[in-house]
Parts: C-alpha cells; sequence; structure tokens
C-alpha cells in the first residue's frame, strides 16, 4: 500500500492555515484538504502488510527515546525554489531541531526493513502544489509578503502512519496505526 508517516496538524491551528491557503486564492494551485494537513516525516512508495509490525515496533522503541515536544509554525516558503515555485509550503521555528531528530532516527533505524534514506528532510507543511505558472511574479510576490507568517504553536506528540489512496478528487489518508511519543 502507499503510506507515509506523519504528524497532524492540530484542529486549533487549521483556520489560520485555511486563511493563508484562501489568500493563495487567485493562482493554480491545488490545495491540501484541511482534514490532509501534516507534517511528513516518511513516504513510503509501497510498504507491504508484512512490513508494518515490523515498523509499529520499531517506532515504539523509537518513541521511548522522545518526549512530547512543541513545535511552532511560522513563515512561509516554496520548492524546488522561488524562481521554480512547485510546492508553497509553511516553516518550522521553534521545534526545528527535534524534529529533524526525530526524522532522522526514523529514517535510520527503518533501513533495516529495506527502506531507503532520503536526502535531507527539510521540516514542512505542504500548503499546496502549483499546477500552472500563470501570475509567477505575482505568486512570488505574496510569498515574499507573508514570509514571516505566524500561524501559532502545537504539541508533537504522536506519529501516525497513514494509507494514501489516490483519487480524482485527490488523496485520500486513512490512519492505520499511531503511535505516542
Amino acid at each position: 500500500m502507499r503510506a507515509f508517516l506523519g504528524i497532524p496538524v492540530s484542529n486549533e491551528l487549521k483556520s489560520k492555515i485555511l486563511a493563508i491557503q484562501k489568500r493563495f486564492s487567485n493562482f493554480d494551485i491545488k490545495f491540501v484538504e484541511p482534514e490532509n494537513l501534516h507534517f511528513n516525516l516518511k513516504f513510503f512508495r509501497e510498504i507491504r502488510n508484512e512490513e508494518i509490525d515490523k515498523l509499529k515496533q520499531i517506532l515504539e522503541q523509537i518513541s521511548e527515546k522522545f518526549e512530547p515536544f512543541e513545535i511552532e509554525i511560522k513563515g512561509i516558503g516554496a520548492f524546488p525554489s522561488k524562481n521554480y515555485i512547485r510546492v508553497i509550503w509553511l516553516g518550522v521555528k521553534e521545534g526545528y531541531n527535534t524534529m529533524i531528530s526525530l526524522a532522522e532516527i526514523i529514517q535510520d533505524s527503518i533501513e533495516v526493513l529495506g527502506f531507503l534514506k532520503e536526502g535531507r528532510f527539510v521540516p514542512h507543511l505542504t500548503l499546496g502544489r502549483v499546477r500552472t505558472a500563470r501570475n509567477k511574479e505575482n505568486l512570488r510576490s505574496l510569498i515574499e509578503e507573508l514570509k514571516d507568517v505566524e500561524i501559532g504553536k502545537m504539541k508533537v506528540d504522536t506519529v501516525k502512519l497513514f494509507k494514501s489512496k489516490l483519487s480524482p478528487q485527490g488523496p485520500i489518508y486513512e490512519e492505520v496505526f499511531g503511535i505516542n511519543l
């Protein structure tokens, strides 16, 4: 199954995130649905059912090394660059290094299951994917205007494995399991 490890966004912050998405409504962007907002720690192109229990065991061991921590969602940017915008994201200020440590330990620990380690991890929350370069200069200007936007703080106390089903309306995420920190 197609799946990923993620940290769901707290419900208290979703209205602020949706307000930011609305600021980009004049652009050709496919926004992440409110119920799908999350911080991605590891994307699995394919994970077999027999690997899920092993993954859960590894994550339970990792969770013993981490206490719940707070992050501050602040700042906006674009991947791969401001000159070629494909993804618009919100950043992490406070808790940035802890989130990186969590993601790196997960990636190092699951290599024994055959999952390749990804490149440099950058904590971010995807707002949407740009479909066309229409109004590129205006889009770049709005990102610059909002570069220091403050969304708020949330507690990170769980990591969840989500199944991702693709549909014509967009992806549908279903929780497989959650591990508390």
